[in-house]
């Protein structure tokens, strides 16, 4: 019986070696990161809600990473700019962009404009060079520009002309674009960096940026009380889309880069919906499915569409 409780315990432990396990579970948690920041809104602000998130997931993770970061220490000196700027992009920026654009506008369009991520990946590999881009490519880059912009005039075109944009979207828009510098950028840092090490030192610094926003956002007023309902917003804050989304992203960027791992955002826009209708009970708009198949069908058409293209060509 051990032998064979041994067996299954390996088998489950290689199915979180495998990147698109590990990019599924991480949409799921930050789908649901939308709509729980979403809700959070009724008991504080925005930039409370990043700041304890990571101050908690620091905590948490604290016991179990810290010497991993101390074994790393010298590559982290080296790489401190690098670094630096990877924490403010993901943990100071996106997240706080984030529950701000939550105060403006839904979660199901969180979702919709987070599916923008992989087409953001991919213009920024191919403008560092990373990447060619085909005709093909750059009509998939088109096409998701006019799905997101459908969705955030909510299919009023005379809205994107009169410059009424919600700012919640444009909020979200930027935290998006942060977040694609940064998935660009996690290549640089070599695999055998410790993942727990790297995360508590990325919060660490995050933190640290967050700080001076979150004291003038508190200054002068009240912050949230402690009860039942905060306290399980912040345990799912801190533990689901922060220490084992970051830490699941990481790694199958790392393992799998992050062109693969842009493509399964896609599915933030969906759990986000889903779990918006359900527990939020927000209206899913004919605009949504528009921009959303118009996003998805650009996004194929630049990826798999494109490499067959490019196969074909060689031949």
């Amino acid at each position: 019986m051990n032998g064979a409780a041994a067996i299954d315990q390996g088998k489950a432990l290689r199915w979180f070696e495998r990147p698109a396990v590990l990019l599924v579970l991480t949409t799921l948690f930050w789908g649901g990161n939308a709509v729980v920041g979403k809700f959070a809104l009724h008991y504080m602000s925005g930039i409370e809600l990043s700041f304890w998130r990571w101050v908690l997931a620091f905590l948490i993770l604290l016991p179990f990473a810290w010497r991993a970061c101390l074994r790393d220490l010298a590559y982290y000196r080296r790489h401190l700019w690098l670094l630096l700027f990877l924490a403010l992009l993901s943990v100071s920026l996106y997240n706080s962009l984030q529950y701000l654009a939550l105060q403006w506008t839904s979660a199901i369009n969180v979702g919709v404009v987070s599916a923008t991520m992989p087409l953001e990946v991919f213009l920024l590999t191919w403008l560092l060079g990373q990447e060619r881009a085909n005709w093909l490519q750059k009509l998939g880059l088109l096409l998701a520009l006019l799905g997101v912009c459908w969705v955030v005039s909510r299919g009023e075109w005379q809205v994107l002309a009169g410059l009424q944009l919600n700012p919640g979207d444009l909020l979200m828009l930027t935290a998006v674009f942060g977040f694609a510098i940064y998935s660009v950028l996690m290549r640089k840092l070599p695999p055998q960096l410790d993942k727990l090490g790297l995360l508590l030192l990325l919060i660490f610094i995050g933190v640290l940026g967050i700080l001076p926003f979150y004291l003038w956002d508190i200054h002068g007023r009240e912050t949230f009380s402690l009860n039942g309902d905060t306290a399980l917003i912040l345990g799912y804050v801190a533990i689901f889309p922060s220490l084992l989304s970051y830490y699941f992203w990481n790694k199958a960027v790392l393992l799998g880069g992050a062109n693969q791992a842009g493509l399964y955002t896609n599915l933030i826009s969906v759990f986000a919906s889903l779990l918006a209708v359900i527990f939020l009970g927000e209206a899913f708009r004919s605009y949504h499915v528009i921009g959303m198949t118009t996003i998805f069908f650009a996004i194929l058409l630049a990826t798999y569409v494109s490499k067959w293209y490019s196969q074909t060509q060689q031949r």
